[in-house]
């Protein structure tokens, strides 16, 4: 069933970003690894809709590079479509 409310800007950013990290995370193929991108996605998601979030703990199988690289990914999927705070000395 769909939504008779309209997609606000704030829904729009937050469908294209669940797009996008769910594209990302289908494309890892270990099992932790995949669970761990999961719940970091759903952590921002979190983030994104001002709900209380945990930093999603890793696995011990999860070597740190890949946690690491999958963090960085998918906080620059993030700030792709929500404002982040940004250093005063770097605006335009």
């Amino acid at each position: 069933m769909r939504s008779t409310e309209p997609v606000s800007a704030d829904n729009g950013a937050l469908l294209r970003f669940n797009e996008e990290a769910v594209l990302y995370c289908r494309s890892i193929s270990d099992a932790d690894a995949h669970e761990y991108a999961m719940d970091y996605a759903r952590m921002l998601r979190s983030r994104a809709k001002g709900v209380r979030f945990e930093r999603p703990l890793s696995s011990a199988h999860l070597f740190v590079p890949d946690r690491d690289l999958i963090g960085r990914s998918l906080d620059k999927m993030y700030r792709k479509y929500f404002a982040t705070y940004r250093v005063a000395s770097k605006l335009p």
